[in-house]
């Protein structure tokens, strides 16, 4: 039997905002203390161990990108279908949405799985932590249709307004987490210790599972329908839609691990102590951005409802809802966090130098959050209303382009140079935020015209 749906039509805006982000932002505030255990169990084995971990991630993106591109392209058009009720259209996108899914993983697993080694050179890492690396990043691999198909699920449930199973099924992962980590790495109850071999897969066996519950889920809320076999052999047009959709959201991600990549060359050039406050301070970011994040999933899904059904007073109304939540949410948590830099950052390191480092780094970070806020609603709106490649061309600009050319400028306008790293990411980020406002307006223009 299949829950009762939320009206994302016609219930007031503010409401659907709060009902779908709330979840979000609580599954991933779950997700990030998830890592953390895996964190905590790779330190428990080795110094080789953690690092391995540390220099995994850039490449565990590829999941991220392909996980992310596939949520993002079935919530869109999903979104769409279900504000123009074209039953047609959702019955399809059911089938389709999966079959895209699938071929996605099994080609990002592909390229993951055989080019682990070479990807990790790139960075070179060798010895142990190499050897460490490459074995818990081809577990993932092996794992990525868990990953993907578990995340499209997702998108066609916050299609339908329902982010809940997200939030619940992070939520059990995190408890279950624990407990196999702690297992499988050390071992028990009949159970060989498998080291670091453990956490990865822990993870995937985790995976599996919350692809099963998802799917449960999905069931018995209706999402999938009563589904045909036809449905499931791949249609070119529904195949195109979700490569034009999810693409550019995946390719950004990749832009985001690239970004990561230039800021943490030049920062690795000035001393190991602004490299371990670059470090810290980031992961203080992206926790306080968990709400601005969570708020993108509510914008895009009301967005595609208000787009399909030509109802640009509530596309208007879901921007600025989300635009003044993410206001308020840091103008309170804003000042405290510069605020207290310093105590934030001492959950982290206790090196008293590194933290001195780090506080300039996440004040400066602070005022840069706001633009955070507009880039991400506004990219996720222009998502929801079928125009995605913006987010691609945004991405990299400020991932890639613009710290490349203000990057190596500022860092000789400052003393200490690493204040030219911090204010050279402000920069990106508000001119970023200033080019998305300006793209947004001359689509508004288009759409006013398209539906007069």
């Amino acid at each position: 039997m299949s829950s009762p749906k939320l009206n994302l039509r016609d219930l007031p805006v503010p409401h659907l905002v709060r009902r779908i982000s709330i979840p979000v932002i609580t599954g991933m505030f779950f997700q990030t203390m998830y890592n953390v255990v895996d964190t905590w169990a790779a330190g428990r084995i080795s110094t080789d161990a953690l690092a391995a971990l540390s220099a995994s991630f850039p490449i565990f993106f590829l999941i991220i990108a392909a996980s992310q591109g596939c949520q993002a392209a079935i919530n869109s058009l999903l979104s769409h279908a279900l504000g123009a009720d074209d039953e047609q259209a959702q019955a399809e996108l059911g089938g389709q949405g999966l079959f895209f899914a699938m071929w996605m993983s099994a080609l990002t697993g592909f390229i993951g799985y055989r080019f682990t080694p070479e990807l990790l050179a790139l960075i070179q890492l060798e010895g142990e932590p190499m050897r460490l690396a490459t074995s818990y990043l081809r577990m993932l691999f092996l794992g990525t249709p868990f990953f993907v198909m578990s995340s499209t699920l997702n998108g066609m449930l916050s299609a339908h307004g329902e982010t809940r199973p997200f939030r619940d099924s992070i939520i059990l992962g995190f408890l279950l987490n624990i407990v196999l980590d702690i297992w499988f790495v050390f071992g028990g109850l009949g159970l060989p210790a498998m080291g670091f071999a453990g956490i990865a897969r822990a993870t995937v066996l985790l995976q599996g599972l919350t692809l099963l519950y998802v799917w449960i889920i999905a069931q018995r809320h209706g999402v999938l329908g009563a589904q045909e076999w036809k449905r499931f052999f791949p249609h070119w047009h529904s195949q195109k839609r979700l490569m034009f959709q999810g693409f550019p959201a995946m390719f950004n991600m990749l832009t985001i691990a690239s970004g990561i990549f230039v800021y943490t060359y030049f920062v690795a050039g000035l001393s190991n102590n602004v490299l371990a406050a670059f470090g810290t301070a980031m992961r203080i970011e992206q926790i306080v951005l968990m709400p601005a994040v969570g708020l993108t999933t509510a914008a895009m899904t009301l967005a595609g409802h208000s787009y399909g059904a030509q109802r640009l007073d509530r596309l208007r109304e879901t921007l600025w809802t989300c635009l003044r939540y993410g206001g308020g949410i840091y103008l309170v948590g804003g000042p405290l966090v510069a605020i207290f830099a310093p105590f934030w950052l001492s959950f982290f390191t206790q090196d008293p130098e590194v933290i001195a480092i780090g506080t300039p780094c996440l004040r400066i970070a602070m005022v840069s959050f706001y633009g955070y806020v507009i880039i991400f609603i506004f990219t996720s709106v222009l998502q929801g209303v079928q125009r995605p490649m913006f987010v691609l061309w945004i991405g990299l600009y400020r991932q890639l382009l613009a710290p490349m050319l203000v990057l190596p400028f500022l860092m000789t306008r400052f003393d200490p140079p690493e204040l030219g790293i911090w204010w050279s990411a402000w920069f990106c980020v508000w001119t970023g935020a200033l080019f998305t406002v300006l793209y947004a307006l001359w689509v508004w223009r288009q759409l006013k015209r398209k539906f007069s």
